[in-house]
């Protein structure tokens, strides 16, 4: 039977953030696509219905939302934005204080005050580092897949499908992806490139899509994490329901180690 594994890399990557809270600072992990892609062709073989058959892995296509040139310009510009205005924000704060200090107060109220406007500045400080720390970590994301990238670009087993990242204030996102991989699910359907779409997504937007192809004969396998009545807690949601699904919030601590790599934690 022939593979193509479809992976939603952002939406897979969210199943692991879920299995890297219930670990210790120490024990984070990382994906990596050459143990993960491996580990889970294995798994598929000792899914029912497929333990005499012959699994041949066609291809695995990444989709995953691209850096452009400008994006991280435009992002520090918005962050440096905001966080002057919380600098303008705390200034103003201070000056409070300041005049409250030169007031006849009773000694209640003076507290009562100063340690409201205090919590209010350090509501204002914390805020200002989210903003760094959220450049940051765009910054690292970035140089990881610009590397990521490179390493992929002679892979012929693997293909990339990307859509630019955008950006509106101070906040990326990805848009397009789920309209990309569905179409390239039912296309490579139609044309007979696979006998099984495996799908590293809990994307309700696939749903569709996923009917489609088991219309044509197809089976498929959705792999993402859920956790039961915990729709807060989980990484897919109506999408598991049309489909062999695969929890991985089921997979053992050892088999997540096999498929990932120890995360070096940035401070």
């Amino acid at each position: 039977m022939r593979v193509i594994i479809f992976n939603d890399t952002q939406n897979f990557n969210g199943s692991l953030n879920f299995i890297n809270e219930s670990l210790s600072k120490k024990e984070k992990r990382f994906w990596n696509y050459k143990k993960y892609i491996p580990f889970l062709v294995e798994k598929i073989k000792s899914l029912d219905g497929f333990g005499k058959e012959n699994i041949e892995l066609v291809k695995t296509y990444f989709y995953e939302g691209r850096y452009g040139s400008t994006l991280l310009s435009s992002l520090k510009w918005n962050c440096n934005k905001k966080i002057q205005e919380l600098n303008f924000l705390i200034e103003k704060e201070q000056s409070l204080l300041n005049t409250i200090s030169q007031e006849k107060l009773t000694p209640t109220l003076r507290k009562k005050i100063t340690s409201h406007v205090e919590a209010i500045k350090k509501e204002l400080e914390e805020k200002k580092k989210s903003y760094f720390s959220y450049l940051a970590k765009q910054k690292r994301n970035w140089e990881g897949q610009k590397n990521l990238f490179e390493e992929l670009k002679d892979n012929s087993f693997v293909e990339l499908r990307t859509t630019p990242l955008k950006q509106r204030e101070s906040e990326i996102y990805q848009k397009g992806v789920d309209v990309l991989l569905a179409t390239d699910l039912v296309h490579l359907a139609h044309i007979n490139a696979y006998d099984v779409a495996v799908i590293l997504s809990g994307d309700t937007d696939l749903i569709e899509a996923v009917k489609l192809v088991k219309s044509l004969g197809k089976t498929v396998i959705i792999i993402s994490y859920h956790t039961p009545k915990e729709p807060k807690l989980s990484n897919i949601s109506d999408l598991m329901n049309f489909g062999k699904f695969v929890n991985l919030r089921e997979f053992s601590k050892k088999e997540i180690e096999q498929m990932s790599e120890l995360r070096e934690e940035k401070d």
